[in-house]
């Protein structure tokens, strides 16, 4: 029995420190120093990722990815709940089409929700996989939606609108891709504070 417990706490301290350096880790790359590109009004709030994400790792970019988040952003019960824009700025040139964009929104956010649930100390839950469909609208536009599991707030199943526009730099010869998520139907106000999210700068004269 006692080599049974022996065991068992040794498991649990192995856990334990895991999940310390995994927070440290956590912390170092969201805590970094590099300006937000996005213009937004000050009770939006800013952060900063470096490629490869800290949760999706298999999305092979170099850059950053800028997010501002609607405020309400983590309140169930908020007209700006899951409400935010994030803009990737990266070297690689993304295939602008729909196959492909189904297939990193499904990642990122099986990514971002299973880490979720590794803080939230739920090593062995199952989170339901997300499943993205988009369609063209326009040249370089994109529309639909994403089905995902949200373990940080509701603890079920919730359905995103996205809006998808890729552009190229010409001022710093990167590409960029616009996010604009929200669960809210496109014609509700939250969608024109979402798109009035602006660069800080003129990407192209």
């Amino acid at each position: 029995m006692k080599r049974i417990l022996k065991g068992f706490l040794k498991i649990v301290a192995a856990i334990v420190v895991l999940v310390l350096m995994l927070a440290g880790y956590l912390y170092f790359r969201l805590h970094n120093s590099i300006e937000n590109v996005l213009v937004a009004d000050e009770n939006w709030r800013n952060e900063v990722l470096e490629f490869p994400l800290i949760f999706a790792g298999d999305l092979d970019y170099t850059g950053e990815e800028y997010i501002r988040f609607a405020p309400g952003w983590g309140e169930q019960h908020s007209e700006g709940y899951f409400s935010y824009v994030f803009l990737w700025m990266i070297e690689e040139s993304l295939e602008g089409n729909v196959n492909s964009l189904e297939h990193i929104i499904e990642v990122y956010f099986d990514g971002l929700m299973n880490t979720g649930a590794i803080t939230n100390f739920n090593f062995f839950k199952k989170i339901p996989a997300s499943k993205a469909t988009i369609q063209q609208i326009e040249e370089h536009v994109f529309e639909g939606s994403v089905t995902l599991y949200d373990e940080f707030f509701a603890k079920e199943m919730i359905t995103l609108n996205i809006t998808i526009k890729t552009e190229n730099c010409l001022i710093n010869q990167k590409n960029i891709i616009w996010f604009y998520l929200s669960p809210k139907e496109r014609e509700h106000p939250i969608w024109t504070e979402l798109t009035e999210v602006k660069l800080n700068f003129r990407c192209n004269p």
